[in-house]
């Protein structure tokens, strides 16, 4: 049952009682086993997964008892926002916040903190507010395992998400003409996304990641390479963000990939989709076709209890098997090691389809899948891809993985979208 705060409006929607109470109740369970005392929980995202509001402050969840909440702004929202019941002003004097940490905490306690995300500046100083015989450890292997089996409520919202993506793509063919630029094409789907429900940011946890709401590229600048770690960079507007859509015109013939992602209630999907004004010839649609054929065989082994490192594998066999490895997931020195990823509050989730990852699959798990292909100005792919012109050749999906079938969660036709110019 739901907390109704009366000065809310209905649209600004809460997550459910029960689903806060479920989250903390499997991290209790999954400390046990780990033999840690608590988590003190730091990073933004993990904070609003056990609590249900982003407003700040230091989340001590231990591995038996009641979560208490030190807010440090603002603590009448996060009495609104949040159902647990130990919510507490953040101390500003750093040594009554030691003796609040200290009533909290035991002494010979085993601590867990986000020792991914957590600045190293930020953990010294906890550890000096601690007891001093207080043991930190990295407490995000356990934190990230949790998140990445998704519940009902996490499913729904991250459906509505590829509801609002696919939208987003029916809104692409209707706009997209000749002469238009790539910036002015990626503005008017995130306005119409920002219509549909988008929240409008897109959160990334790895240390110096950043991404807007995703790839509107075309042409020989689609296949550029660049810092992001991603399968596709394109060229960007400025040194200072040099990714995504640019000021090129898009022209007829010329395919454009559009990577897309929707924000609803936290949760993300992601979507790659192609689109072309006019024909782009018989080379690009064959190599597309392959593509989405390669793609069809990583689906096939998105099941319960296979390991992310020989999905990635078969990815690689595949890629030579149809004579493009060296432009899958990249060129040259900048190719990625990764096929797919979770997605949830974060883009970059666990799993990670990649290499060498041991991590298997399990039921409930979201999963989106991208298999992508650059290829180069002057590129030397053998026949029958070597006439291909300059580009980027795309596909993504989101799945969720069940115990006996994988459910693509964004249903936008797989196939180029070839409008007439």
């Amino acid at each position: 049952m739901n907390h109704t705060p009366p000065d809310l409006p209905p649209s600004y929607k809460l997550v459910p009682d029960t689903e806060i109470e479920q989250r903390c109740k499997r991290a209790q369970e999954a400390m046990g086993e780990a033999g840690l005392n608590g988590l003190l929980v730091l990073q933004n995202v993990d904070r609003y997964y056990f609590t249900g509001t982003f407003q700040d402050g230091i989340l001590w969840l231990p591995a038996a008892g009641a979560p208490i909440f030190w807010v440090r702004r603002s603590l009448e929202r996060a009495r609104q926002e949040s159902p647990l019941t130990d919510l507490r002003p953040q101390p500003p004097e750093t040594s009554k916040l030691e003796r609040e940490l200290r009533s909290a905490i035991a002494p010979q306690s085993h601590i867990g903190l986000e020792m991914d995300v957590v600045p190293a500046r930020l953990a010294a100083r906890f550890q000096r507010l601690l007891p001093d015989s207080c043991k930190i450890s990295d407490g995000s292997p356990l934190i990230r395992n949790l998140r990445a089996c998704k519940s009902p409520h996490e499913i729904s919202c991250i459906k509505n998400a590829a509801t609002i993506m696919d939208r987003v793509m029916e809104h692409a063919a209707k706009v997209l003409t000749p002469g238009i630029s790539e910036v002015e094409l990626m503005a008017e789907l995130e306005h119409q996304a920002r219509r549909l429900g988008h929240l409008g940011i897109v959160r990334m946890r790895g240390w110096n990641s950043e991404l807007f709401f995703g790839h509107t590229i075309s042409g020989a600048d689609a296949a550029r390479r660049g810092y992001l770690d991603s399968p596709t960079n394109g060229l960007g507007l400025s040194p200072a963000f040099p990714q995504g859509a640019s000021h090129n015109l898009i022209h007829e013939g010329v395919p454009i990939s559009i990577d897309f992602m929707v924000n609803y209630e936290g949760y993300l999907g992601d979507l790659t989709r192609m689109f072309c004004i006019n024909d782009p010839g018989e080379e690009f649609s064959r190599v597309h076709e392959n593509l989405l054929d390669l793609n069809r065989e990583l689906v096939a082994a998105l099941r319960p209890g296979n390991e992310c490192g020989d999905i990635f594998n078969l990815s690689q066999n595949l890629a030579h098997d149809y004579g493009f490895a060296d432009y899958f997931l990249g060129h040259g020195p900048d190719q990625v090691s990764f096929v797919g990823h979770g997605v949830g509050l974060e883009v970059d989730e666990f799993p990670f389809i990649t290499r060498g990852n041991r991590m298997p699959l399990k039921n409930g798990m979201v999963v989106a899948l991208e298999p992508k292909i650059t290829f180069p100005a002057e590129h030397k792919s053998p026949p029958p891809h070597s006439k291909v012109p300059a580009s980027a050749i795309t596909t993504e999906t989101t799945y969720l993985i069940t115990e006996d079938s994988t459910i693509p969660l964004t249903l936008s036709p797989e196939k180029i979208k070839i409008l007439t110019g």
